[in-house]
């Protein structure tokens, strides 16, 4: 269950996995399974692509590039369906109650998770994990890309003194996209992406 209230991005993508077993000395080292692939099995998956904004999620039709955006503060049965069609069938839903914002409801697809309050969609966070490569913004960047490649085509501003580490942003006003570098540099890769309300201890 993703909790989301960590103070680093490692707490924020590990807290909710257990911890791995190491093999005693000596003993043979067995390999992990490997990682599945996302579903990406809505029924609409084959024609949609689905991009990063910092107002909420924009639907890319495939076949001829239109757009349509899945604003903040739709209801959450809408955000769960719109995304559910191109991202498959929820993984799981959480709530925490610790958030600063308040308490806060998350519903995960994969890597992407849709965060909401009273009943509306406020926020999503795109982790490091299984699937990320599915979302990037209209100008390709997403998680993996890294911060040469990305100042390419955005203005990234480094947010002074984070408490969540690497932290950035891109774009200006109330709807800017957030996230987190793995480290330093520019050859650092983006290791989250997100947008909304999220819940954030700074």
């Amino acid at each position: 269950m993703r909790t989301f209230a960590a103070l680093t991005l490692i707490a924020l993508l590990a807290a909710c996995k257990p911890a791995t077993d190491r093999p005693a000395a000596g003993e043979d080292s067995v390999d992990a399974p490997a990682m599945p692939e996302a579903k990406a099995d809505g029924p609409a998956a084959a024609t949609t692509a689905v991009s990063l904004d910092g107002e909420g999620l924009r639907f890319v039709d495939k076949n001829n590039g239109k757009t349509s955006l899945l604003a903040f503060g739709v209801p959450r049965a809408q955000a769960e369906e719109a995304l559910a069609r191109v991202a498959g069938k929820a993984d799981d839903r959480s709530t925490n109650e610790e958030c600063g914002a308040g308490t806060m409801e998350f519903t995960r697809f994969d890597a992407m998770t849709l965060n909401f309050q009273d009943g509306k969609f406020v926020g999503w966070f795109l982790g490091n994990e299984n699937g990320a490569s599915e979302y990037s913004t209209l100008s390709g960047i997403g998680v993996g890309t890294t911060r040469a490649k990305a100042k390419e085509s955005v203005s990234i501003a480094d947010v002074e003194d984070s408490t969540l580490g690497e932290e950035f942003s891109i774009g200006t006003g109330d709807h800017v996209i957030g996230g987190m570098f793995a480290e330093p540099g520019d050859s650092a890769k983006i290791d989250a992406l997100f947008a909304g309300d999220n819940c954030f201890f700074r």
